[in-house]
């Protein structure tokens, strides 16, 4: 069996001006994730390390994966950002890179749908959620239309989109 090994429990906090970008990563990311990143960063704290290794030669770290954390962290004015390090050459750092990219997966929009429905039955309005998922008001009415469940919508207050008049003078 080969051993596989564990950086992560090998965690070490730097001065996030020690970390530089890599020249070859193809991943990007629209405006709405990023926001929703820094959202979550927020929410949650910065809960996985960038992936790096130490460069003699530039003297830092360069990021093989997490460089959206990186720029969100300098976004959000932190001064320190937790790392882990890779003893990769220039071929293996570009393999990890796109097998983190690839690796990261897809979100299915039936579970979406289901998790807003439960965030909404534990009181959370649609604003709240709006903001801490990174989505807009018409998604989660989508959402809400997927699960099938009236009860959802009944604690919104709707205007008329017309009115029946009588007809009667």
């Amino acid at each position: 069996m080969k051993k596989i090994k564990i950086p992560c429990v090998d965690t070490k906090l730097v001065d996030i001006t020690e970390l530089v970008a890599n020249d070859y990563n193809p991943n990007s990311v629209s405006r709405d994730k990023m926001k929703l990143l820094e959202q979550s960063i927020i929410d949650n704290g910065f809960c996985f390390p960038v992936v790096t290794i130490y460069d003699p030669d530039l003297e830092k770290y360069v990021i093989i994966d997490g460089f959206h954390r990186y720029s969100t962290a300098i976004n959000l004015k932190m001064k320190k950002i937790p790392i882990v390090i890779l003893e990769h050459d220039i071929s293996q750092r570009m393999t990890a890179t796109m097998q983190f990219n690839k690796a990261r997966g897809v979100h299915s929009v039936d579970l979406d749908a289901d998790i807003i429905k439960a965030l909404i039955q534990q009181g959370k309005d649609e604003e709240q959620i709006a903001k801490h998922l990174g989505i807009d008001i018409e998604t989660i009415h989508r959402y809400k239309s997927l699960t099938g469940i009236l009860d959802l919508f009944k604690n919104n207050d709707y205007s008329k989109s017309w009115e029946i008049e009588s007809g009667i003078n």
